[in-house]
Order: C-alpha cells, then sequence, then structure tokens
C-alpha cells in the first residue's frame, strides 16, 4: 500500500509519487502515456491492510492508490485511485464518503489543472529539492541537529515539547516564520521537532533568513545542537557515533546537476519573478477548451464579438405544439422632470 499524501506532485518524472519515482527513467522515458509498464513498482503495488472497506473483500488481491490534491496541488480534497469495482466500495461504504458532499467544481476544476500542470512540468520539482538541499548545508554548517532522512522533509530535532512549542512561538513573534512544532503523539516523547517545508518559491534570502533565525532560536532557548546530541549518545539519527549515510530519493542526475548548467535548478533571488512553464500552461488550458472554449489569440483585451441579444426572442418549449414562450423587447425608461 502506498499512502502519497505528501509525495503526489513531488516525486516522479510526473508527479505520481514515490512509486513512479523509483522507476523515474522507465516512466520519464513513456512520457505522458497512460498505459501500465508491466515490471514497474506503479504496476505492482496493492494494498491488504485492515482499513474497513478493505475488509469486505479481503480475499480479493487490491490495487489502489491514495493522494491528495492539497499539498503540492494547491487545491483541497483527496482521492482514492483503484478498479472500478474498489472504487464503488468505497462509495458504498466509507463513511467519510457517504456523510460528505461534493467538492465544488471549481475545486476540482483548479486540482484538475494543477495536475495536468505538474505532469508536463518537472522544474518545480527539481528546484524544491535542490532548495532542500540547501537549506539542510545551511542548517548542518550552523550545527543545528536535522533529523537523517532522503525526503524534502527538514525534521528539526528538538527532543523536548516544552522547547519545541517555545521554538515555534518564538520564530513566529520574533522572526515572522511560522513553522509547526510537531510533538506526541505524531512522534515519540523525546523526539519532539520542528517540522520545515521547503517549496520552490523560496528565495536565496529567505533560505539565509531562516537558517540565521533558526539559529538565533537555538541560542536563545538554549536548545541542544548536533554536539549536544552526540554528548548524550544521539537521537533519531542526529549526533551518533556511527553516522547514517542517506542517500537523497532525488539524484544529482534526475535534478539536472549533472547535465549542462543551464539545465541545473537555481534558487531564485529576490525580486525575480518565479518560472511558469508557458508549454505547461498551454497543455493545461487546453484540457478545458469543452468547457472554457479555445484559447484566444492575439490582442485578448480587444472587446468580445457582439452576440445576438435575446431581446424579443421567441423560443418553444416543452412538448411540441404548446404555445411559445415569448419574450418581450424592453422599452427603454425615459425620465420626466
Amino acid at each position: 500500500m502506498f499512502v502519497q499524501v505528501h509525495a503526489v506532485g513531488l516525486y516522479g518524472p510526473r508527479g505520481a509519487g514515490v512509486a513512479e519515482h523509483l522507476d523515474y527513467d522507465v516512466h520519464r522515458a513513456a512520457g505522458q502515456s497512460a498505459d501500465p509498464i508491466p515490471g514497474t513498482i506503479m504496476d505492482r503495488v496493492d494494498i491488504i491492510t485492515g482499513m474497513t472497506f478493505v475488509e469486505i473483500h479481503a480475499s480479493i488481491h487490491l490495487r489502489v492508490f491514495i493522494g491528495t490534491l492539497g499539498k503540492a496541488y494547491g487545491a483541497v480534497g483527496g482521492y482514492v485511485a483503484g478498479s472500478a469495482k474498489l472504487v464503488d466500495m468505497v462509495r458504498s461504504y466509507a463513511p467519510g464518503f457517504i456523510f460528505t458532499t461534493s467538492l465544488p467544481p471549481v475545486t476540482v476544476a483548479g486540482a484538475h489543472a494543477s495536475i495536468i500542470y505538474q505532469k508536463t512540468y518537472n522544474g518545480d520539482r527539481q528546484l524544491m529539492q535542490w532548495n532542500v538541499r540547501e537549506v539542510k548545508k545551511r542548517f548542518a554548517e550552523r550545527g543545528i541537529p536535522v533529523v537523517p532522512g532522503p525526503s524534502h522533509i527538514v525534521p528539526v530535532l528538538i527532543g523536548d515539547a516544552l522547547q519545541a512549542k517555545q521554538a515555534s512561538d518564538y520564530l513566529l513573534e520574533k522572526h515572522g516564520i511560522y513553522v509547526q512544532a510537531i510533538n506526541y503523539p505524531t512522534v515519540a516523547r523525546g523526539e519532539e521537532r520542528l517540522r520545515f517545508t521547503i517549496t520552490p518559491g523560496h528565495t536565496l534570502e529567505q533560505l539565509d533568513r531562516v537558517a540565521a533565525a533558526l539559529d538565533d532560536t537555538f541560542t536563545e532557548l538554549s536548545i541542544k545542537r548536533e554536539a549536544g546530541w552526540a554528548a548524550v549518545g544521539g537521537r533519531c539519527g542526529v549526533g551518533s557515533e556511527v553516522k547514517e549515510t542517506v542517500t537523497p530519493i532525488w539524484s544529482d542526475a534526475q535534478l539536472g546537476l549533472t547535465g549542462p548548467a543551464e539545465l541545473a535548478p537555481r534558487t531564485r533571488r529576490e525580486g525575480e519573478a518565479r518560472r511558469v512553464d508557458p508549454h505547461a500552461i498551454g497543455v493545461a488550458r487546453r484540457k478545458f477548451e469543452g468547457l472554457l472554449g479555445p484559447v484566444r489569440t492575439g490582442n485578448v483585451f480587444a472587446p468580445p464579438t457582439v452576440t445576438p441579444s435575446i431581446s424579443g426572442l421567441r423560443m418553444r418549449t416543452g412538448a411540441a405544439g404548446r404555445r411559445p414562450l415569448e419574450i418581450p423587447t424592453p422599452v427603454p425608461l425615459t425620465a420626466t422632470a
């Protein structure tokens, strides 16, 4: 079972998640094909859990993906992707689906456009992972303890619930930086941490500022740095005698660091516009031509072609032979003294 809440949009050449990313080159070569690729992890994922809707047909070999339309896609809601029978079973038995309402069409359309854009453009994923590396490097230079991990999540070990809350408050009040404190039961007691979320939209100046702000926070609140954890034997892979070797999920080649320099991700500077890929925008927009009409070219500010008014229109409704519905032509109002 793959729960892809933190992965869809962020991993894989098309943003399908970790399952796609583990066969990165194969899926990249397949392009935008929707056909399954035999032998890949995406083609072999199945779910065997104690979840209620699975217990109903526990003897059946199930293949299902669970993900979110929030986080990387910037909308709300989530999805379960599987066979038609599985999806119908979820609709019929899942209380969370039965006792709720459908997502608004505008929300679904926004999520749809975002998924298409991220499937087409890989640059946001590459830049986010590059920014994550940059932040981790800045934290390491200051002795700030980051729990080792191969993903984009940057967990800074605090090790005390009160200090974690104090650090979160201090960063917000003193530096204007909001970082969520993660305490028990999300993590074990003694492993409390701050979880930093790095995006492709952060600037180089913001990365420098957050490193300096966290350095000040550790000093002001006397929070243990990596050397302090080493002195007590280490915890969560921080300060251990045997250094854990962590290989990032995104390799240098996948980030574009081994090819031409102009293709490598580059953190934008303050004042620089965020890169938006015109090709991906075009692909996403064309998916909505049936709803919005074709994309207008030329002068988009030119007045639209005047369409005939419905004033004076005679319409026949209902069964044939009924009296036509007449819409009278409005009479202009005149002002009298």
